[in-house]
Formats: C-alpha cells, structure tokens, sequence
C-alpha cells in the first residue's frame, strides 16, 4: 500500500510548514497514528483539504487505516458540501476548526481536535459496502460540490506514483513546494510521489506573487517546481528567473497545454541553468499521469505530449473504434495501465461496483503519432463545432491565438463560433486580426473583450462561465 513503509524515512525531513517548522517521517506518523486511532477501518472519510500539516497528516492516517478517502476543497460551501454529504454519507469529517462551524453541524459530533483540524464522527449509523479495492475518490472537475467523483484503487496511486518516481528520478534529498490544491489529481501526485520516496514536501497556501512564498522556496531550498500552465503565466509577469535558485533540480509542467512561446522560454532558462523541463499529460482518471516529455533531450518535439509512463501504453482509434496503425492519422487517444480508474461514482451507491474500466481509459483527446512515436494532441473530441460545414477544433483556434500572445478561450455551438479574448492595456482588439490569426472570416464569429478569462478550481479555463455568458447577452 501506499504509505505503509514510511517508517524506513524515520529521521528524515517529511513535511515542512510554512511557518518553517519541520516533522520527520517520525513525527508525521506519529500524528497519523494519534489521528488513525479514532476511526474505524474502511470507513469513508471526507477531508476539506488545504496544504497544511494537519491535512496530510489526516490522509496519511485515513489511508493507512484503509479507508476511502474523498478529497474536497475547503473553499466548499454549506449547500454544496450538504450536497456531497446527502450523495455519500461520510462516516468521518477531517477538516478545519474554522470551516467545521459552518459546515452541517446537526450531522457530526467532534471526538478528536489536533492543530488547527478536528475530527468529526457521523451521528447517522449508516453502513454500506465498498469494493475493497477503492481508495480515493476525487472530483472529475473543477466544481467544488459535483458528486460526480473518479474512483482510484491502490493500485492505481500506487503504480502511477512509482512510474513518476523513476521518470524524475525522485530521491529522498528532494523537496517540492506545494502550488496547487491538494484535492487536485496534479498537486496530491506531487504529494504522492514525494512521500512515497522519502523525499521532502514544503506545504505552502500562498500563491507566486506573494513574497513569503519566495522565502520559504529558498529558505527551504526546494529543488524541483511543479505547475499548471497559469502557474507560468503568473511566473512570467513577475519573472521566470526567480525559480533558478543554485538548488533546482527540474521543472514539471502538467494541467494542459502550455503556450508555445512560454514553452521555449522556459528551456532557454533551464538550459542556461542546468536545469530538467518535463512537460506531462495526464487527466483525473489516469491517476493521473499518463506520458512525459523531456524537452532538454527532444527540442524538436517540444508540441508533443510525448511517450507513456512505464507500464502504460498508448494507441488511437477511429470513429469505428478500430486500432489506427498509420502514421500522422488523426484518431481517439486509448491508454491502457495499472494507472487507470475503476470507474465513477455519483453516490454511496456506486462505491461496491467492480472496477468497470479495465485497464483502459478512452481519453476524449484527438492525437496523431509521428514516425518516431511521438502523440501529439490536435483537439478535444468533444471540443468541435461544424461552423457553417466546416468541422473546426476550438482547442486548435485557442493554441493559434495563444502562439500570437492573445489569451484567449473559443467557445460555441454548431455554427456558432465566440471568442473570448482577454483586454490588452494599450489598445482596444482588433477582430480582423483576430479573424486573420484563426483563419476564419470575420464575419463568422463573435468577438468579446473580457478583464480575465474565468477558472475554475484547477485553474483551467471555465467554459461552464463563459457559455453562461453568452447566455446572459
């Protein structure tokens, strides 16, 4: 299991606060175990997570009793979380003192307190059978309340995390600084693999711009940085140099693609800094990474999702579902690995289903390979419109505006094609431009100037907002 030999890391650094204060293996199960005491195994345990001691230290707990894990955001609100907790009846709570007070306190009773978390016990004596495979169970998407969860075995986290170690050559001498939510599948990976290796993790809730966060990152002398593409976008404006410290060891950048221009940047700075940059591709259901690039050792394929992991194995397929065995065709993206879901859950209901995938995931991405057996991904599958007969990939149209410094998201129907494009300070955009870079004619499209394209929780552009936008025009 995941987290049953931490003991051989005894007397090493585990995690470190951000008040610079620092537990050892030793002292990090120590607290598990206080922590693992007060509940029942196999239970099913909520935590509204933040990337604090007391939220690591209660998942190691929960995972090591063999419990079900479900990770939610602590920025939850009262009606989504009675929401979640109606579609799931946690028998555990693991959260803030803070958020507890308002989160549906006539369903639990408090029997633990530790820092700044207590744990809550369900007053509702109610059993339900779960496979005894499940361990985790994390949002499909960026929505805070959408009991529509991903169902991820032991073996899934445990070989996912295993694949990572070895592709970054993860030590124990490592350390990370967290820059993502801990419910989110690409920031509890980082957490995942750190620990699992022995290696340090520096929990952090303050973003890039603020300054306490630089202090601890070299204070703490963290040597790899992890981030989504809006994590660059931020590192760009206030200035990519400030990451190569004397101690970084490699960059990873996952949660979709990155523009081109800040993709070649990034490497000309790790280049001149002896420094790894590994783009990956993953989702949820994938535990969530499923391929890696280094781009160091392959500049020429920088647009590339690149190879799977070890132990997985990529193929495309057609419309028909037939294997495409031809070079540069455009198809499905298939995946299959020890890495790969169960299946998914909307309620208490789902969790006792056999594991319902198999081993393979249909990824929803359109790819094509090169002779030399790199994907690379041309759109979504369901991120086409047919805009007056013409099949057009709003992914493709994004990636164009992108390379032409427009941060812009492209949205629609059927013959409705909306670009949102966010204000540039200087000058108003100008929609022939627009209509020059995408190729399509002016007149063809609606063009609206917008402060900040909306995201959610992952930090992935919101299309859910923008259509509501449009809606409300």
């Amino acid at each position: 299991m995941l987290f049953d030999k931490l003991e051989k890391y005894s007397s090493r650094s585990a995690v470190i606060s951000e008040n610079s204060e620092v537990l050892t293996f030793f002292d990090l199960i120590k607290l598990a175990k206080q922590i693992g005491t007060k509940i029942k195994k196999r239970s099913l345990v909520f935590i509204l997570t933040e990337n604090c001691v007391e939220s690591v230290a209660g998942y190691i707990a929960f995972v090591r009793s063999n419990c079900v894990v479900m990770l939610v955001s602590s920025q939850i609100t009262s009606g989504e979380f009675d929401t979640l907790y109606q579609k799931y009846i946690p028998d555990f709570l693991w959260c803030n003192k803070k958020n507890s007070l308002k989160l549906s306190k006539k369903n639990f009773s408090s029997i633990l307190y530790i820092g700044n978390f207590q744990l809550l016990e369900s007053k509702k004596n109610f059993f339900f059978n779960m496979n005894e495979n499940l361990m985790l169970l994390l949002s499909t998407s960026g929505s805070l309340g959408d009991p529509k969860c991903v169902k991820l075995s032991y073996k899934n986290i445990t070989s996912n995390s295993l694949s990572i170690i070895d592709y970054l050559t993860i030590e124990n001498i490592d350390r990370a600084i967290t820059t993502l939510p801990m419910n989110y599948s690409y920031g509890l990976s980082i957490i995942n693999t750190h620990l699992f290796a022995g290696a340090s993790i520096i929990l952090n809730k303050k973003t890039l711009i603020d300054k306490s966060f630089w202090k601890l990152f070299y204070d703490c002398e963290v040597n790899n940085f992890n981030g989504v593409p809006y994590t660059f976008e931020i590192l760009k404006k206030i200035g990519i140099s400030k990451i190569f410290s004397k101690n970084l060891k490699y960059i990873t950048q996952a949660g979709g693609k990155m523009n081109t221009k800040r993709i070649l940047e990034i490497e000309k700075e790790c280049a001149n800094n002896s420094t790894k940059f590994f783009i990956m591709y993953g989702q949820t259901e994938a535990s969530p990474r499923m391929s890696y690039l280094e781009i160091s050792k392959l500049l020429n394929k920088y647009e590339s999702i690149g190879k799977p992991i070890s132990g997985g194995q990529f193929w495309i397929e057609n419309k028909k579902g037939n294997k495409i065995n031809k070079n540069n065709e455009i198809g499905e993206l298939i995946y299959s690995g020890d890495n790969v879901f169960m299946g998914y859950s909307n309620s208490y209901h789902d969790l006792n289903k056999k594991d319902e995938v198999h081993g393979v995931l249909k990824t929803g991405d359109l790819v094509k390979k090169d002779n030399e057996g790199f994907y690379f991904i041309v759109g979504r599958k369901k991120r086409f419109i047919k805009l007056y007969g013409d099949r057009v990939s709003l992914d493709y149209l994004e990636n164009k505006l992108q390379s032409k410094n427009y941060n812009a998201a492209c949205t629609g129907s059927d013959d409705k094609l909306v670009i949102f494009c966010e204000k540039k300070k200087t000058k108003k955009i100008n929609k022939s431009k627009i209509a020059e870079v995408v190729n399509i004619i002016a007149s063809r499209f609606k063009l609206i100037e917008i402060e900040n394209l909306p995201k959610n929780q992952n930090k992935k552009i919101s299309y859910i907002h923008l259509n509501k936008l449009i809606n409300n025009e």
